[in-house]
């Protein structure tokens, strides 16, 4: 089934003036080790892929174990010497992002020098996660905060370059911070358009506030992007038994115009390998270039309250986990 991944108000435009070539782009440089959360399908398979192709040693994270492990052996049946594997990590439930980090750490593998935080839903139902949180905001966001937090511990201690990238999306325009109902409690407060801009546009300005909480660790480097319109399973939730006949008729219409998923994946595999960017932070990216992201985002108030609010709904949770 086709569908549109990371949709935004750029629409199909985005992904119908995508650079020419971007697939032919230089990104040789030293490899090194690497988390990917959703690594298993569309844009974070193709980025596992790639990265594998030029030696790096990856870790996909993923919430199915059978997923993953068929994510993996595909892989490693066209390369053998992928140095790949896989950790379970369901981005919707804090205890299993601390069975995540605590099995890393155990293992010693908490060093990575490129942390992507590709994992996301979009447009879903009105539902929560395990720790009842709104559903999009946990996973897209909130998830992916906790994760970061566990980890930035260790890549300060390495010293050593490091890569945080945040998947977010142009659909970041859709929707706004609301810090008086986050999770869209209020009767009739909830739209799944809306909700999921508010998860991508916390992905930037987490991005943002990290970059800026980061500046005495200027080896590590914070960056977000937007992949384009991108033909995965991220779009499942748009079509239901009420709309069924019409997205049949135009999903291949509209595919005509959607990035493949290996295209969506160049802006990632850009920001994890290239050495072009080594030492660029606090940036929004969309077909490998440095764009900008909505006026709002760049509200430093805005940033650092997310950040607070997300510690307080996210931290107490992890420690009872640890």
């Amino acid at each position: 089934m086709l569908s549109a991944g990371r949709i935004g108000t750029s629409s199909l435009s985005t992904a119908a003036t995508r650079q020419p070539g971007l697939r032919k782009m230089s990104v040789q440089c030293n490899a090194g080790r690497v988390l990917i959360t959703g690594g298993n399908t569309g844009i974070g398979f193709e980025t596992a892929k790639s990265l594998c192709q030029q030696g790096y040693e990856v870790t996909i994270g993923c919430r199915d174990d059978g997923r993953a492990a068929n994510a993996v052996q595909a892989i490693k049946s066209a390369q053998p010497d992928a140095k790949l594997d896989s950790i379970r990590l369901d981005l919707q439930d804090l205890s299993s992002v601390a069975e995540c980090y605590k099995r890393l750490a155990e293992e010693k593998r908490t060093e990575f020098d490129v942390l992507l935080n590709n994992a996301g839903v979009m447009a879903t139902p009105k539902m929560q996660t395990k720790d009842g949180f709104e559903y999009q905001l946990g996973v897209n966001h909130l998830g992916h905060f906790a994760l970061t937090n566990l980890l930035l511990p260790h890549l300060k201690e390495s010293n050593k370059p490091v890569r945080i990238i945040n998947v977010s999306s142009m659909g970041h325009t859709l929707g706004k911070m609301d810090f008086d109902d986050l999770f869209r409690d209020k009767p009739g407060a909830y739209g799944p358009w809306e909700a999921y801009g508010q998860s991508k546009r916390a992905n930037i300005l987490f991005t943002y506030e990290l970059a800026c909480r980061l500046q005495a660790h200027p080896q590590i480097t914070a960056n977000c992007l937007h992949p384009g319109v991108v033909r995965t399973e991220l779009g499942r939730y748009m079509i239901d038994d009420s709309n069924r006949w019409y997205m049949s008729l135009l999903i291949p219409v509209a595919a005509l115009f959607f990035k493949t998923p290996a295209q969506g994946a160049e802006t990632s595999i850009y920001l994890a390998s290239s050495p072009n960017v080594a030492n660029m932070t606090s940036k929004y990216w969309d077909n490998c270039k440095a764009i900008q992201s909505d006026a709002a985002t760049y509200d430093p108030e805005i940033a650092k309250k997310l950040w607070e609010v997300s510690e307080e709904l996210v931290m107490p949770k992890l420690k009872a986990f640890l």
